[in-house]
């Protein structure tokens, strides 16, 4: 990244205003083609960060808590089945496959 790129990407702790934005603009939208959200949304962060931030923070899908007992029951069974292949598990975790 060249120094004038610097200048104009943010780093740090995001703001409430910057998820505000990010989450509308992502709603309105829709997922994909990260490289013109930061711009289109009105963010000066990159789009790695952006994508990341949506894809761990801000997605309304996202389960944060504990497992249920029947989902750490999934998690052993298909552990048990497919080794470590966590992104698969995860994928029959979430949806509830």
């Amino acid at each position: 990244m060249s120094q004038i790129e610097d200048i104009s990407v943010r780093k740090g702790a995001r703001s409430c205003e910057e998820d505000v934005l990010l989450t509308r603009y992502i709603e309105k939208h829709g997922e994909g083609n990260w490289s013109h959200v930061p711009a289109r949304a009105g963010l000066r962060r990159c789009r790695k960060s952006c994508r990341l931030r949506w894809l761990n923070y801000l997605q309304p899908n996202i389960k944060r808590g504990h497992f249920s007992a029947d989902e750490v029951d999934m998690i052993i069974r298909l552990h048990n089945l497919l080794g470590n292949k966590y992104l698969i598990i995860t994928t029959h975790v979430v949806s509830g496959h």
